[in-house]
C-alpha cells in the first residue's frame, strides 16, 4: 500500500507542479501605485558616479526612472530633496542626534546646486501632463516635515515602490514607516547603495527588510511588474 501511494504520488507531480505555474500571476504593482526616488541629489550621488558601483547603481536606476516616465499614463513619481528653509538651517540644532549626519550636507538651501536632483534621474517635465512631484526634507524618513503621506492618502495609493540612496538612511528609515501605514512596499534592490559597505546593503535587502515583510525585488522583476501594471490612477 505505501508503494502504491508512492507511486499515485510521484506520478501526480508534473499535473501538480503544471497546476501551480499555470495560477500563479505574474507580479503587478496594480493600478493605485507609487514610485519614489528618494535622495537622488547631486551631492550624494555624483561623487559615486566615477565608481564601479556608483555608475552599475546609477544606470539602473536611471532605467528604472526612463521606463515608468515612458508608460501611458505614467504613474505618480515622488522625488525627495534634503535642503533647509535658508542657510540658517532652523530645521537643525547641534543638540539633535542627526545634526552629525546632516553637517556632511552643508547649509543646502533649495537654490542649492548640491541638492538638485541628479540629471540621469531627472523628474519629468512635460508641463501639465507632468505627474512627478518633489518634496523637500531635512531628516532620514522621506515623509519628513513634506506631503507625502497626504499625498499617498490622496491618491488613494495601495503600494510604493523604492529607490534610493542610502540604504541604511532614506530607504530603510521610509519603508518601515510606510510598512507601518499599511502600504504594501517594495524595494529594488538594484536601484539603492550604501557607499562603503555592500555587507550593510545585503543585510537589510536580504534579512532585515523580507522579515517586516517588505518585498525586495531586482530591476528585471520592477521592469517586468511595470508592464503588468496599470493603466495607474492619478
Amino acid at each position: 500500500m505505501h508503494l502504491t501511494r508512492t507511486l499515485l504520488f510521484s506520478l501526480a507531480l508534473p499535473f501538480l507542479a503544471s497546476c501551480a505555474s499555470s495560477t500563479s500571476k505574474p507580479l503587478s504593482f496594480g493600478q493605485n501605485y507609487a514610485v519614489l526616488n528618494l535622495d537622488l541629489i547631486n551631492g550624494v550621488v555624483a561623487p559615486l558616479a566615477n565608481t564601479t558601483e556608483g555608475k552599475k547603481w546609477i544606470n539602473s536606476t536611471a532605467t528604472w526612472i526612463d521606463a515608468v516616465h515612458a508608460q501611458s499614463p505614467p504613474p505618480l513619481s515622488i522625488y525627495t530633496r534634503i535642503y533647509y528653509s535658508s542657510v540658517a538651517t532652523p530645521e537643525l540644532s547641534p543638540s539633535i542626534p542627526f545634526y552629525q549626519v546632516a553637517a556632511a550636507f552643508g547649509n543646502l538651501t533649495e537654490e542649492s546646486p548640491v541638492s538638485e536632483i541628479y540629471p540621469a534621474f531627472a523628474p519629468s517635465s512635460s508641463g501639465d501632463d507632468s505627474r512627478d512631484v518633489v518634496l523637500r526634507k531635512s531628516r532620514y524618513y522621506a515623509g519628513d516635515g513634506n506631503s507625502l503621506e497626504e499625498i499617498l492618502r490622496t491618491r488613494w495609493v495601495e503600494k510604493v515602490i523604492l529607490s534610493g540612496l542610502s540604504t541604511s538612511g532614506v530607504l530603510l528609515s521610509t519603508a518601515y514607516r510606510l510598512f507601518d501605514l499599511d502600504y504594501f512596499v517594495y524595494v529594488i534592490s538594484d536601484n539603492t547603495i550604501q557607499p562603503s559597505s555592500p555587507t550593510t546593503k545585503k543585510t537589510i535587502l536580504e534579512d532585515i527588510l523580507p522579515r517586516l515583510p517588505v518585498t525586495v525585488i531586482s530591476l528585471e522583476e520592477a521592469l517586468e511588474a511595470l508592464e503588468n501594471s496599470g493603466p495607474a490612477k492619478w
